[in-house]
């Protein structure tokens, strides 16, 4: 593990975007943190609110420093890349705007933290905990432990852990794995967790965490799936690269079924890409899965570009769909 230099255990990193009206319970939750050896990073994805104001504001009363940097609208992933280079602290926290913590958050990721052996204490990245809804429901699923270990792959493929869930990452491993900056406005963070999931692990428990509260105009909102799904269309190529990796892993992480799943989306986002489907095979590690997620795949992209001008487009769609049940069961089979 990087010894650092490191002035702070934790670097708290708050990326915003015109969210001045939900900032202060974030900054509240971290006055009220028990522990207190942190720093707080808030990087402005070009907000034309008083975000500026009132972070600068708080600069002069916190007992804990905070930094503050504005930038143009670049996206998440931009400001996190940022963020992770700047950071003074050891371990890396990312408090979403609309989110905030539990008033022992920090004591308690901390006492999980170095109850892990300092000899293989290297093998790991993250404690991840849980969230809660403002009404105390957890958010997603519990674990099917109450202290586990597992990465972030197999927690969703092998154990069905389901829902975002609260993690803090060793600030060194982060400065390994970047973001890529050029593949559009929004990368999901599935890319580089499951890059990680592949060299370390994660202390899994049980424990609250912090407050989500999902908003309409926010990137992860489960309750309004159409607005993530269009998200993540206008950035395909990003996406297409997750699912391309995805399907590349190792069965043991992979199971079948979520590889055929990793190739369905893969064949999806490519086409919303134009990536023509010669491309797409060519970069296919298998050439068996492939064409089987083709045909379905492909009705959803067809769907999406049909119009009352252009009847022709769904049902193509509908005809590849009925095909895709057939060609799915003769693939088990063989």
């Amino acid at each position: 593990m990087d010894k650092g230099p490191y002035n702070f255990m934790f670097t708290i990193f708050t990326p915003t975007y015109n969210r001045a009206h939900l900032l202060p319970r974030a900054y509240k939750s971290l006055l009220e943190q028990t522990f207190r050896d942190f720093e707080w990073i808030v990087i402005d994805d070009g907000s034309t609110d008083n975000t500026a104001e009132l972070v600068r504001q708080w600069q002069r009363e916190a007992d804990f420093p905070i930094r503050y940097y504005w930038q143009e609208n670049s996206g998440k992933h931009v400001a996190h890349n940022r963020a992770v280079q700047l950071a003074q602290g050891r371990l890396f926290v990312v408090l979403d705007s609309d989110d905030w913590l539990v008033s022992n958050a920090l004591e308690r990721v901390l006492h999980h933290w170095v109850s892990i052996p300092a000899s293989k204490r290297d093998e790991y990245v993250a404690v991840v905990g849980l969230y809660v809804y403002p009404s105390g429901e957890i958010v997603g699923t519990r674990l099917p432990e109450d202290i586990m270990d597992a990465n972030a792959i197999t927690i969703r493929t092998i154990y069905k852990v389901e829902g975002d869930k609260f993690g803090v990452n060793r600030t060194d491993v982060l400065r390994e794995y970047p973001f890529p900056e050029d593949l559009g406005h929004f990368v999901t963070e599935a890319l580089v967790w499951r890059r990680i999931a592949l060299k370390y692990k994660e202390r899994y428990v049980n424990e609250v965490f912090a407050y989500k509260e999902y908003q309409e105009d926010g990137l992860t909102d489960p309750t309004n799936p159409l607005r993530a799904l269009k998200i993540r269309v206008e950035s395909p190529h990003a996406e297409r690269l997750a699912w391309r990796e995805f399907a590349k892993f190792p069965p043991e992480m992979v199971p079948y079924p979520d590889r055929v799943q990793a190739y369905i989306q893969f064949v999806r986002f490519s086409f919303d890409g134009r990536v023509s489907i010669f491309q797409q095979f060519r970069e296919a590690r298998d050439k068996r899965l492939f064409p089987l997620a083709l045909p379905r795949g492909l009705p959803t992209v067809l769907a999406r570009q049909a119009s009352p001008e252009k009847p022709h487009i769904a049902m193509t769609g509908r005809f590849l769909y009925l095909l895709a049940a057939f060609t799915h069961d003769v693939g088990r089979a063989v």
